[in-house]
């Protein structure tokens, strides 16, 4: 298993995370998201289109990225640029 925090910058929605969820799919591996506070914490299958369409998640979350699988470190990588690329592009 394989796990990475980072913290977004910018508010990710559904079209951010749908592109993700596409990209994602291709990986073997489980790959999980986490974020929320203890008593309202959310976690979603990031390869599940309907999970991840049915999330908007603000600006200042810290989300923990989890992979488990034959493939789990390409998936972690992956992933964790897949959020870097949405999160650091430039605002239009």
């Amino acid at each position: 298993m394989r796990i990475n925090t980072f913290k977004t910058e910018q508010n990710l929605d559904r079209g951010h995370l749908t592109a993700i969820a596409n990209e994602a799919s291709r990986f073997a591996s489980d790959i999980r998201i986490a974020f929320g506070n203890p008593d309202n914490r959310r976690e979603v299958d990031v390869k599940s289109l309907l999970g991840m369409m049915l999330m908007i998640i603000p600006a200042g979350t810290e989300i923990e990225l989890t992979t488990r699988g034959k493939d789990e470190l390409e998936a972690l990588e992956n992933v964790q640029a897949l959020f870097e690329q949405v999160l650091f592009a430039p605002s239009v």
